[in-house]
């Protein structure tokens, strides 16, 4: 009776702790803090913003964008049109956004330079 009585109790408690791991967001996983078209901060240094033919603009990576029209560096942001699966991974990241500067730039940035916590931002379209 009394097992019985503490199997019932402890999976009440596991349970219930579940549930406030749910509410709360609480997991294993990172959570995105996306906010869909915005600007966004670049959290590394000396970071390309590429350009080049329509090879980029359907594949982009360093080789289908090898015109860098600028580059931007920590702690300045640039405003996150969409996002695409490139031809190329840049630090486990396979997504490269659709950017522009405010020095009026535009052109694609490796996400992975992106403060975003996962590598797809959510709310930001497919370009």
């Amino acid at each position: 009776m009394i097992n019985k009585f503490l199997r019932l109790l402890l999976s009440a408690a596991g349970a219930t702790a579940l549930a406030a791991g749910l509410l709360t967001g609480a997991s294993g996983t990172a959570h995105a803090d996306g906010r869909g078209p915005d600007w966004y901060g670049v959290w590394a240094a000396d970071v390309n913003v590429r350009t080049g033919g329509e090879q980029c603009y359907l594949w982009p990576s360093v080789s289908t964008c090898p015109i860098v029209v600028e580059t931007v560096s920590a702690p300045r942001a640039v405003y996150v049109h969409c996002q695409t699966e490139g031809s190329q991974t840049v630090g486990g990241n396979p997504y490269w956004v659709w950017i522009h500067t405010t020095n009026g730039h535009y052109g694609y940035m490796a996400s992975y330079y992106i403060q975003n916590r996962t590598n797809w931002i959510d709310g930001v379209p497919q370009c």
